[in-house]
């Protein structure tokens, strides 16, 4: 929405909201009438019978008349263009009546009819308004002479309440206080006395209350003015604003592109991570990538600073890793060949931390190089231990950097788990750093049965540390665990939709099939099957197609079966799923939650997550 729309919008969103501020006003003025009303019904008020017959018959219709526009609250003429002239004439004509009745107080009933023509920023309306009321008011003192309470303002004299006649040290005679009485003695005044009353109710009466009302109506169209252009400025800011947010996200999503599409598995390796900007955008970084059959490479890295400038750095570094990171190459030679490509045209003075480690799937041997970053963690269920690792020198600072190859061998097993500072200078509320030892104390306090449970838990553990505490620093942290040459793997993508999961059953059965899988097991199995993926289709992706990844693991050493299912589908954790009912009839249930029910029970473990916009859920059994 450009500027121009929302400042349309507002304004008339405004004036319903100012339609709306002048129906209750409306109301309140009824109410207002009403109680004077009722005070001139029961003689509270003493005036002539004229004037107390024709207030207590005009009244009720002018309230009735009041009254009318709250019938158009709930309706769409509310928001009409006409709207705010019919209720403007009511006003006008309800504190014209007002100054009729009662000349001495009502006058600023057009204070108020003045300014709350402001609440429209329309200053043509507030001139039209101020013009009608000068006249109006003009016209209600001439009626109020002759019809309105005694004032002696308007008739110079004394009234004699006892018998409601008009006395004047300058006429000899008593005028009955009626209005053909009042037109009488302002008539002899003239004649006899030599005052016209009409002009000095003019210059003296009239013109005073008319530069009153100007001085209001002057000082609310300047506060009108000024509130209309702060809001045009405020518009225009938040537009502004929200333009630089639809540029940050388009960055934010370009940013994300560029990291892995997918987590890494394989029949030897399993790789996951995750980047949490503390920002839009942010500069730490991760990838990793196969450099051939047998090799794959894990990068992580930590740019300087924050925002727009750190998430280009760190996009031209990912980029430079893919370009050399070749078969053949150490991890030091790669790193030096990522320094000098993003030291060209680094005026900023920039610079990124980074590990890089390569690992041989064959082996479990893993190469390393270390540039400035934090030493990651390795081991497995309850032996975890910080590497020891040369800390290196920074990449993007000088032409030449100091950066060495190390070697560890990984056992079956056992993972690698990189992180960024984000992670260890994590703060709470209280300003205490999450750091190093509770992090390794995180990963040896339980034992994990995948890599994706290990993720969860320092996630989970790091969220309940910071607590409401804003995120300070980008959060990423990448696990690598390698499995061995005792594994059986595979993998297919399809197509999410209803129609298709025949063939993700299918793919099932024949790997179940292969590794000859209890018979039992695998009817239930199909029942898990069929209704994890048909709850995917239905509530992730509505039946509109996506892609569902199905990985089939399989321990020959340990007879560990893992089922590993991803979709990039909103956020939906069937394991929460409510379930049904024990006794009721297994027809008339859902099959969802049938379905949970078979998980849970045929399955030792299951594990649910999202991580970057994907739905991971990991299902285990062991024969």
């Amino acid at each position: 929405m450009s500027a121009k729309e929302k400042i349309r919008s507002a304004y008339e969103k405004n004036e319903i909201s100012a339609n709306k501020h002048m129906t209750l006003a409306l109301l309140f003025t009824a109410g207002l009438l009403f109680a004077i009303w009722f005070g001139y019904f029961f003689k509270v008020f003493e005036v002539a019978y004229d004037t107390w017959k024709v207030t207590v018959t005009v009244i009720p219709i002018l309230i009735l008349v009041l009254c009318i526009p709250a019938l158009f609250l709930k309706t769409k003429f509310l928001a009409s263009q006409k709207y705010k002239y019919f209720v403007l004439a009511l006003f006008v004509i309800a504190i014209f009546a007002l100054n009729v009745i009662m000349p001495k107080h009502a006058v600023l009933g057009w204070a108020v009819c003045i300014v709350l023509t402001a609440h429209y920023y329309n200053p043509r309306l507030s001139k039209i308004t101020f013009g009608v009321i000068i006249v109006m008011s003009l016209v209600a003192l001439g009626f109020a002479t002759f019809y309105g309470e005694f004032d002696s303002n308007l008739l110079s004299g004394e009234l004699n309440k006892a018998d409601q006649t008009i006395h004047s040290i300058r006429l000899t005679e008593a005028y009955p206080d009626t209005a053909i009485g009042r037109y009488r003695f302002l008539k002899d005044l003239i004649y006899v006395a030599h005052e016209n009353r009409f002009v000095k109710i003019f210059t003296q009466y009239f013109l005073g209350r008319a530069l009153f009302l100007t001085l209001i109506f002057v000082v609310t169209v300047f506060l009108n003015k000024r509130t209309k252009v702060l809001l045009n400025s405020e518009i225009a800011f938040s537009t502004e604003n929200e333009k630089n947010k639809t540029e940050l996200g388009v960055a934010k999503e370009i940013q994300l592109n560029t990291l892995p599409e997918e987590t890494l598995y394989s029949e030897e390796v399993e790789i996951i991570g995750e980047l949490k900007a503390a920002n839009e955008v942010g500069g730490d970084l991760y990838d990793y990538v196969n450099i051939d059959e047998d090799h794959v490479a894990v990068l992580i890295g930590d740019v300087s600073g924050k925002g727009v400038p750190s998430a280009m750095f760190m996009m031209k570094t990912i980029t430079s890793f893919r370009d050399f990171a070749k078969a053949g190459k150490t991890p030091s030679q790669i790193l030096k060949d990522i320094n000098s490509s993003i030291i060209k045209g680094n005026k900023t003075s920039m610079f990124v931390t980074c590990f890089l480690a390569i690992l041989d799937k064959r082996s479990g041997k893993v190469i390393y190089a270390n540039a400035g970053h934090n030493p990651p963690i390795v081991g497995s269920n309850f032996k975890y231990r910080y590497l020891e690792c040369k800390p290196g020198f920074l990449l993007g600072c000088f032409e030449k950097t100091n950066v060495v190859d190390e070697e560890i061998t990984l056992l079956p097993g056992e993972s690698m788990t990189l992180y960024t500072d984000g992670i260890t200078e994590a703060r709470n509320i209280d300003g205490e750093f999450y750091g190093e030892d509770r992090l390794l104390h995180t990963l040896n306090k339980q034992d994990y049965t995948c890599i994706l449970e290990l993720h969860h838990t320092i996630k989970d553990d790091v969220t309940s540390f910071v607590g409401e505490a804003p995120q300070s620093d980008d959060i990423t942290f990448v696990t690598l665990k390698y499995r061995g040459d005792h594994y059986a793997y595979e993998e297919k993508a399809f197509d999410g939709r209803i129609e298709h999961i025949p063939e993700m059953l299918k793919f099932i059965e024949k790997f179940s099939d292969k590794y000859k899988y209890p018979e039992d097991f695998k009817n239930k199995l199909t029942i898990v099957g069929d209704e994890l993926f048909s709850n995917i289709i239905n509530h992730g992706y509505n039946n509109n197609g996506g892609v569902i990844y199905v990985r089939l693991l399989f321990d020959m050493d340990t007879k560990e079966f893992v089922l590993t299912i991803i979709d990039m589908a909103k956020e939906f954790n069937q394991l929460e799923v409510d379930k049904p009912e024990v006794g009721s009839d297994v027809k008339k249930q859902e099959i969802g939650g049938l379905g949970l029910i078979i998980v849970k029970k045929i399955m030792d473990e299951y594990a649910y997550d999202r991580i970057n916009g994907k739905n991971i859920l990991v299902l285990k059994k062991r024969f």
